[in-house]
């Protein structure tokens, strides 16, 4: 044992005698940490048996950290069928970075490497670095490639191998190809030497990422030098762990603190005054992919306290300030976002100047959507300054990440032609347009500010071949002054808190439909409203719009599908001849939900996307819409509430929609609710089913026994309250019926509703919501929604809360707001359920009957009727 002594091991083995085993001198030592990679060791230790190098130069040392599995075991086995020299190592857990130390206490190579027991190696991997060290003699670091590889066997892309195309092994000075940094633990080896002289160790508060800590601070102690070896192939398995129904994620926001905070903060501290561009490129690659998770719709930075949040973003600010804006403005590794960067460089500095970037071509207004940045959210006016335009409408909102607001974007319509260059100019001097103003997309942006073009991924894909001419788009209709624009809303802001009266629905500058037009709906894939918004709302379309072509798009073998051909519809299939000879030709397409599905109907098949899209939201604008970054590809999106329509498109929110893209009216199921409408009578159950979660009717859960599912707290807890004798007794007593609406893709055998409680055909959900009394769900906005528009309660049944919504100042929590503003109360078990029903029968508290009678602008059963003008114009 060498450089420190190590504590609390229970047991050190080696598979030769003490005497020969001392004898030994190996070039390379392999530390490998071990913990749950029992199904994965087999074809890692075959890997390390058909190596072609000399095994004699290899000491190989594994750690056992503690595994409640059987991976001590299968290292036992195997060690005296081997030929190396082999170290087990067991010890209490401790982690991956301890574990690491372990094994690299009792190493004796030159070098050392640590990779992963549940990746493989190539046969030539340890040669092919032998090679590299004879050939570059006086070098301190060698890399091998990491080749990304599914469960499968298929290969993955990844940004970091793209500096293996066409490469021979090869002295990478990070001084001058900064951008060619290095991440990747497993493959890296090591001089044993210079870990000792600087005193190196992985560590062990960090609680990922250990090991491109030490390889940052490996790369500060020798001069920022490696040999990339792309012949050393190593296979770096994405696992798919199996092992439980519920999926595993690492939605762990504290490990950020510690990688903000003590690895990221040690290395700028290691690297003195002045961060160098290498460096800064290391430590951005994580900051990147932390932003562009907090970009999507279901991050787990929305389930962090904000007191968590107010950490990370503290540490975080801290090193963007040592890393500084001309490191921030030259971050070319990814195609970072403008609206991103700009947030990084509002931790620096003020963000008076920015450019213009064109987002999204408008082409049924003959206008760009454009945006600029700054720290401001009250930004001067801009005007055109070159080229024929006119700024149509415009609207300031705030960018959020981690929890706050950190600069604000100015979004505007302009109206010109469409290959035009026009510029813009700020009228105050206290903000000024970079690149003379003029219009550009990101890329052009980034181009003119001296940035490389981002690391490819993946070999370019071939384009599709160039789309046939289109016809010219209709003259726009007049556009809305932008000041009335932030007046009409602040008018309806005060509708919202003081007045009684509805607010009108939004003006669509839209062209009218004319005979010849084609309207495509599809469902959106939303589970959580059946039938779906589009699916009602067509049936509507077909019998009002005789002048329009209205066609529904839908997944073979899939439930919409199934549910509209027992409706008589006959469907285009997604995918088809005929649904590429729709879009081609299509004007609207309608949906309930945006997915890549509606903003990408047939990707490669070169069809220009001429058509605008209509979003019908079952659950309403929330708070958090705008992590949907598909959704904010919608031209129209149509709301219930005020509320709602202020939060969508008022002046300063966070939503992308502008004022003019957003119309008040209701939804279709409020007019199939309203023809359905019935005495209140019965309990309808309806509980939901977990993201993440798997389904029985998935194909990974095959073989699952019925017990897995019954054993997920969640079941339990809606198991227990269908089968309570209350809420038997509370049927019999008042003569109501207790109806249960099952989750899409799960059948009655998972709640097991005693005979006394009636399944609900998925054909009739909305019939039984119909003649409810009152409803018990979990966390369902859509069908709470639906009841709360015939004026009647929900009880919310939410046993694991913290997993589904996170801490209690959650974004996601108060973003659900299901305290402050459910249509009842909330409880945590099925006693408090039954109890709340009970009690909401018996007179519902004043509280909720004013949220229930506030919620909607409209209960006159004509949504379906204003939407059709909406979509006309």
């Amino acid at each position: 044992m060498t450089d420190t002594e190590v504590t609390d091991i229970e047991v050190t083995d080696v598979n030769r005698p003490e005497g020969e085993w001392d004898g030994l001198s190996p070039h390379t030592s392999l530390v490998i940490a071990c913990y749950r990679v029992g199904p994965y060791l087999p074809a890692f230790l075959r890997s390390l048996d058909e190596q072609v190098a000399a095994h004699a130069g290899y000491e190989l040392i594994f750690v056992i950290d503690g595994c409640p599995e059987d991976s001590e075991d299968v290292v036992r086995a195997w060690m005296p069928t081997t030929d190396y020299a082999v170290r087990v190592v067991t010890k209490p857990n401790g982690g991956v970075a301890s574990a690491r130390n372990t094994g690299l206490a009792w190493a004796r190579g030159t070098w050392v490497s640590h990779p992963d027991p549940d990746d493989r190696l190539d046969p030539r991997y340890l040669l092919e670095i032998e090679q590299a060290r004879e050939r570059f003699p006086d070098e301190t670091m060698f890399v091998g490639r990491a080749i990304l590889t599914s469960p499968d066997g298929s290969t993955i892309g990844h940004t970091l191998d793209a500096r293996y195309v066409d490469a021979v092994s090869s002295v990478i000075d990070l001084r001058r190809q900064p951008r060619k940094i290095h991440t990747l633990g497993g493959v890296a080896f090591f001089r044993h030497d210079v870990i000792s002289r600087h005193g190196l160790r992985f560590d062990e508060q960090i609680l990922q990422s250990s090991d491109t800590d030490m390889i940052g601070h490996f790369l500060l102690c020798n001069r920022a030098r490696y040999v990339l070896v792309p012949g050393a192939e190593y296979f770096y398995l994405r696992r798919a762990d199996a092992s439980s129904i519920v999926s595993k994620h690492s939605g762990n926001m504290s490990r950020y603190a510690s990688l903000f905070g003590i690895s990221h903060r040690g290395m700028l501290d290691r690297a003195g005054d002045e961060c160098p561009p290498w460096l800064a490129n290391l430590l951005l690659y994580f900051v990147f992919m932390l932003f562009r998770r907090n970009r999507r719709a279901n991050t787990p930075v929305d389930l962090a306290s904000e007191d968590q949040l107010a950490l990370i973003r503290e540490r975080l600010v801290e090193n963007l300030r040592q890393i500084g804006a001309e490191n921030i403005r030259g971050f070319d590794i990814f195609a970072v976002p403008l609206e991103m960067r700009y947030a990084w460089l509002s931790a620096v500095e003020d963000v008076s100047s920015s450019p213009v970037e064109r987002l999204r071509w408008h082409p049924e207004r003959g206008a760009w959507r454009a945006a600029v940045y700054g720290s401001d959210h009250d930004f001067p006016e801009l005007q055109v300054v070159a080229g024929e335009a006119e700024v149509l409408e415009h609207r300031s909102r705030g960018v959020e990440y981690l929890g706050k607001t950190w600069l604000y974007q100015l979004v505007l319509l302009v109206r010109m032609q469409r290959g035009d260059a026009v510029g813009l100019a700020s009228t105050e001097p206290r903000f000024t347009l970079e690149l003379d103003g003029t219009i550009l997309k990101a890329g052009d942006v980034d181009e003119r500010a001296g940035r490389r073009p981002p690391i490819d991924v993946k070999p370019a894909a071939q384009k599709p071949e160039p789309a046939t001419a289109t016809a010219p788009a209709p003259a726009p209709s007049p556009g809305v002054e932008p000041g009335s624009v932030v007046s009409r809303w602040r008018r309806l802001a005060r509708a919202v808190t003081g007045s009684a009266a509805p607010p009108r629905a939004a003006v669509h500058a839209v062209p009218q439909a004319a005979r010849g037009e084609t309207w495509v709906f599809i469902t959106g894939d939303d589970a959580d409203a059946v039938p779906s918004q589009s699916e009602l709302l067509y049936e509507y379309a077909q019998e009002r719009a005789s002048d329009v072509e209205v066609r529904f798009v839908t997944e073979a073998g899939s439930e919409a599908e199934a549910r509209l051909r027992r409706a008589g519809v006959r469907c285009v299939t997604a995918g088809s001849a005929e649904h590429a000879s729709l879009l081609r030709r299509a004007d609207l397409l309608v949906t309930s939900r945006m997915t890549r599905r509606a903003h990408v109907p047939l990707p490669g098949h070169g069809i220009p996307r001429e058509w605008r899209v209509a979003l019908l939201p079952a659950a309403g604008v929330g708070r958090l819409l705008h992590r949907d970054s598909w959704a904010s590809q919608a031209d129209l999106v149509t709301v219930s509430s005020a509320i709602e329509l202020v939060r969508a498109g008022g002046p300063y929110g966070t939503q992308a929609f502008l004022p003019s893209e957003v119309a008040l009216t209701g939804l279709p199921s409020h007019d199939r609710l309203e023809e359905l409408r019935a005495p209140a009578e019965h309990v309808v159950v309806a509980p939901g089913w977990r993201s993440g979660t798997l389904r029985p009717t998935d194909p990974e859960a095959a073989g699952r026994a019925i017990e897995e599912f019954h054993d997920l707290p969640f079941v339990a807890a809606w198991r227990e309250l269908l089968g309570s004798a209350e809420l038997a007794a509370l049927a019999a007593r008042e003569g109501r019926r207790v109806r249960l609406i099952l989750p899409s893709g799960v059948g009655p055998e998972v709640f097991s509703p005693p005979p006394g409680v009636e399944l609900v055909p998925q054909d009739d959900e909305l019939e039984a919501l119909a003649s409810a009394a009152i409803l018990v769900t979990d966390y369902s906005s859509a069908r709470a929604l639906d009841l709360a528009y015939l004026g009647r309660p929900t009880v919310y049944l939410q046993v694991d809360r913290e997993a589904v919504l996170g801490a209690a100042d959650s974004a996601r929590s108060r973003a659900a707001g299901f305290e402050s503003s459910g249509f009842g109360p909330v409880v945590t078990s099925p006693e408090d359920a039954w109890n709340a029903v009970v009690s909401t029968l018996e007179r519902l508290p004043d509280r909720y009957a004013e949220r229930i009678d506030r919620a909607f602008a409209y209960r006159d059963g004509k949504a379906r009727e204003r939407i059709l003008e909406a979509l006309r114009g």
